[in-house]
């Protein structure tokens, strides 16, 4: 079976409610360098809320970007 926590497939996205979109925050990231941000910027509360989220880049399409 293959690895694919090389892969740099996901973005983090922060949720904005003055204009009702996702707007995105970082480059192509592994899952752990997502994690990472996410902590370094001390958005963890704003991930529990859900207003930050890790997101694939295949999810990154489905949902509205800025």
């Amino acid at each position: 079976m293959k690895s694919t926590s090389w892969k740099k497939n996901h973005v983090v996205v922060m949720y904005s409610d003055y204009d009702n979109t996702w707007s995105v925050k970082t480059i192509p990231l592994t899952i752990k360098q997502a994690v990472q941000f996410v902590y370094a910027k001390r958005w963890n509360l704003a991930m529990d809320n859900g207003t930050v989220r890790i997101v694939t880049l295949a999810e990154l399409q489905t949902i509205a970007t800025a």
